[in-house]
């Protein structure tokens, strides 16, 4: 049998190769030989994985099949899930895709069905139901998980106008407060200072408390998203330079290394003060990293490979150093825990993003920053979004204000690229 899908080592990655075509293409890009097998053991063989055009595969049977693949999953490594999270594929299977979704092939999935499916559930514009709102939104965002689980499998590569889909305003029910986007607690610059201090002090004690001190010091300094933060490589670090090169992202959906970012202006170098505290910790966390895991490129990489940590291992982390401060209540039961209480819930680590954005958006006034550096230094394509989201906040007193200025000015000459 001719091969049509192997593993080829270029420099230090895996690429899984297949033939589409006639024609030899990469379609798999992977930090070590594990998950690039992973990888090709879920296309089975390459027999059974063509277009879904020729092949036409039924979208429920096949949502069927992904939601047990998550379910069964549990909290491993490469799902990054707990049990209840990878159990909630099936449960939307059986309780809302089944019976309301309507019934087509993958390669058909419009918007429309979407909207067909939306009706079916809340109810028509003028008869939404709003108990169902907030779950029927979970589910919209679970079926474009699995879209994009299609593309990856090459099932099919046209979902544009599914996975752009929003439920039309009409039909979200404005007096209810489960529609309504829950604000974010943003952390005060005093929590912060808090926490970091504790980190700092008790980075030593093992793995995790070293990684606790990585991931809040970077979250503090830059307002990163959860994916860049993971996503960062020892080489984008330039200590000479004093920056960050924000140049891709990890997916933690695919457990796999995208060398883009999440829109153009997200890809950005984003400087830190070199004559405060920031380049000693900065440096410390390099020499750590490079220490503990030499083999790796990732600045926070997983303790078993050279893939970066994953979501449920950042999650946990997150928790256990806001349970140690009084942020968060956490019940333990071995890998698996279960949150109580957190003051914040829902953001735990864009709560520091909120922050940043805030600071900043402060700062403009005093120090006339610019919309542009602004928008650049949080990596969004318009300043819009940055003002909408993260300028409702009052977080910052007047000393804050202008401790927070004054470091912006020493760096408000640099070009963030």
């Amino acid at each position: 049998m001719t091969k049509t899908i192997w593993i080829r080592n270029r420099g230090k990655n895996f690429v899984v190769v297949r033939v589409i075509d006639g024609k030899q293409k990469q379609v798999g890009k992977f930090p070590n030989i594990t998950l690039a097998k992973q990888y090709v053991s879920k296309f089975k063989v390459a027999e059974q994985m063509k277009k879904v055009v020729d092949q036409e595969y039924d979208f429920k049977s096949k949502f069927e099949e992904f939601a047990k693949l998550k379910a069964e999953g549990g909290s491993d490594s490469e799902t990054c899930l707990t049990k209840s999270g990878g159990s909630r594929y099936l449960s939307h299977y059986k309780n809302f895709i089944y019976p309301h979704f309507p019934n087509c092939k993958i390669h058909e999935v419009t918007s429309e069905h979407l909207q067909i499916f939306v009706d079916k559930v809340l109810g028509k514009p003028g008869q939404t139901d709003p108990s169902k709102y907030k779950t029927t939104c979970r589910v919209l965002d679970n079926i474009k998980r699995f879209l994009k689980w299609c593309i990856v499998r090459n099932y099919h590569n046209q979902f544009q106008s599914a996975l752009l889909y929003k439920i039309p305003t009409e039909q979200v029910p404005v007096d209810s407060n489960l529609a309504k986007p829950v604000k974010a607690t943003v952390i005060t610059p005093a929590e912060a200072r808090k926490l970091l201090a504790y980190v700092w002090e008790h980075r030593d004690i093992n793995i995790h408390t070293a990684y606790a001190c990585i991931i809040f010091h970077v979250l503090f300094y830059f307002g990163f998203r959860r994916s860049e933060l993971l996503g960062l490589r020892k080489t984008d670090i330039n200590l000479l330079d004093n920056y960050f090169f924000v140049q891709g992202m990890f997916d933690v959906e695919d457990n796999t290394y995208r060398n883009k970012t999440k829109n153009e202006g997200s890809k950005r170098k984003v400087y830190f003060d070199p004559t405060g505290d920031a380049k000693e910790k900065i440096t410390w966390m390099l020499e750590w990293s490079e220490k503990q895991f030499p083999g790796s490129d990732y600045l926070v990489a997983a303790t078993r490979g050279k893939s970066p940590l994953s979501a449920f291992m950042y999650r946990k982390i997150i928790y256990m150093t806001y349970e140690a401060l009084g942020f968060a209540k956490v019940s333990w039961s071995g890998d698996s825990f279960r949150i109580l209480e957190c003051k914040f819930k829902g953001c735990i680590s864009k709560t520091f993003r909120h922050l940043k954005a805030t600071q900043l958006i402060e700062a403009k006034n005093i120090l006339k920053l610019s919309e542009n550096y602004i928008k650049r230094v949080m990596g969004h394509d318009l300043y819009s979004t940055t003002e909408n989201i993260y300028g409702d906040h009052d977080i910052l007193d007047n000393k804050e204000h202008f401790d927070t200025a004054r470091k912006i000015e020493q760096h408000r000459n640099k070009s963030v690229n």
